[in-house]
């Protein structure tokens, strides 16, 4: 059996492994000389390189002592760590005795093209990401971590997930940051509580935070009709599928797909962010479903429970939704946090009125593993009054959740 995948972002990758795995015979495209996708050249990977010695930055403050950071050190990690990881795909597509070929493929009649030459292939699966915003005067979030100029104004339009993890990153290394948002808080359509604190949270590290504010970028930069000026401007949303020359899948504003992952043509997948997922762990099982059903497999994509996380510090992370019963709890509740001196924020867990656990908010120090269990308790349906039974070690910033779960009245 024959498959293509097209991109070799964390969707492409997974999917690739997964039928190679099952037998087939599998060659991946990519128009770029380096592989790994959005993710790794430009996105999850390079800004967690920057953002993990910041948190160094950020914890040692807490405590009165200085580490500090140049922008030109961290966009150093960024390239060394994108190289890396970049490799390591190449290495895991090259043990799995997948065919990787460099160049930009187009779909006709089902039909992959790359080259000047037609792939025959059972199935196609196409995972090529998004095209970050265009529009003149302005950057992407994608170029922020290769500038190689120097800079000390920023102004990042639009306030939601984009806007809180840059803004935190670039005002931890000394930049002057404004973020323009149209709503009255941060993370529009996010958790009340977690907009409000996370909003009064940036104000008091002093980025200077403009809501029900608007930013026009034309010759200069007019924001709520008053010129500024700044040395860049940022715009954090705005991301679009790459579809050029695969006009022949339908789909309203991503790829349509059904549960299985199959788009309207015959025979072909797609999974990541071209059907409108936005973090890789979900690209990542995404690709795994389509690499299975596009080798001989049933298999649906459960998408319940999916934890996301921002990697500013206190961490931000969520999952699930946070309507019905809720209890919240401070993090100077937390002894860990109060012996780290790591009080900011809270734990947010609720359910419905069976006892079943629906979602929850954590805006904390360890804020993904605190989600990540929650999470799993999500997706293992498993009842409020067993959770309370779970024991977590003490002193840790797990037993913040638990100590949520116990407040919960039987």
């Amino acid at each position: 059996m024959k498959v293509v995948v097209v991109g070799s972002g964390p969707a492409g990758l997974y999917s690739a492994l997964t039928a190679s795995e099952r037998g087939a015979k599998v060659s991946l495209i990519e128009k770029s000389d380096k592989l790994g996708g959005t993710c790794v050249l430009y996105g999850c990977i390079p800004s967690k390189a920057m953002m993990f010695p910041l948190s160094l930055s950020y914890s040692s403050s807490k405590f009165g002592k200085t580490i500090d950071f140049s922008y030109g050190e961290l966009e150093g990690f960024a390239r060394n760590v994108t190289q890396r990881v970049s490799k390591g795909v190449e290495y895991m597509l090259e043990s799995a005795g997948v065919e990787v070929i460099t160049g930009r493929a187009t779909m006709r009649s089902g039909k992959i093209n790359v080259n000047g030459q037609t792939i025959d292939a059972d199935s196609v699966i196409i995972a090529i990401g998004t095209n970050k915003p265009q529009f003149p005067g302005t950057i992407a979030s994608d170029d922020l971590h290769f500038l190689e100029r120097d800079f000390q104004s920023v102004l990042l339009v639009g306030g939601g997930v984009g806007g809180v993890e840059y803004g935190w990153l670039l005002n931890m290394a000394k930049k002057r940051v404004t973020i323009v948002e149209r709503e009255d808080l941060l993370l529009p359509g996010h958790d009340l509580d977690l907009r409000q604190s996370v909003t009064s949270f940036f104000k008091r590290l002093g980025i200077d935070v403009r809501t029900r504010s608007e930013a026009k970028i034309g010759d200069d930069v007019k924001i709520n009709g008053r010129s500024e000026k700044f040395d860049i401007v940022v715009f954090t949303f705005g991301r679009r599928p790459s579809l050029e020359g695969f006009e022949e899948i339908k789909g309203d504003k991503w790829v349509n797909v059904d549960e299985f992952m199959r788009t309207n043509v015959n025979n072909v997948y797609a999974a990541g962010d071209v059907t409108g997922s936005f973090t890789a762990h979900e690209a990542i099982h995404k690709g795994i479903v389509a690499g299975l059903n596009a080798t001989g497999e049933k298999r649906t994509y459960d998408g319940t429970a999916v934890p996301k996380i921002l990697y500013t510090h206190p961490e931000i992370a969520y999952v699930g939704s946070t309507e019905g019963k809720c209890v919240k709890l401070n993090m100077t509740e937390v002894v860990r946090a109060v012996t780290e001196r790591s009080t900011e924020g809270f734990i947010k867990v609720c359910a419905d009125e069976t006892g079943i656990l629906k979602g929850g908010v954590a805006f904390s120090e360890r804020a993904e593993d605190i989600i990540s269990v929650l999470a799993i308790l999500i997706r293992l349906r498993v009842k409020l009054e067993d959770a309370k039974n779970l024991i977590f070690p003490h002193p840790s910033y797990l037993e913040g959740l638990w100590e949520a779960l116990r407040r919960f009245k039987s």
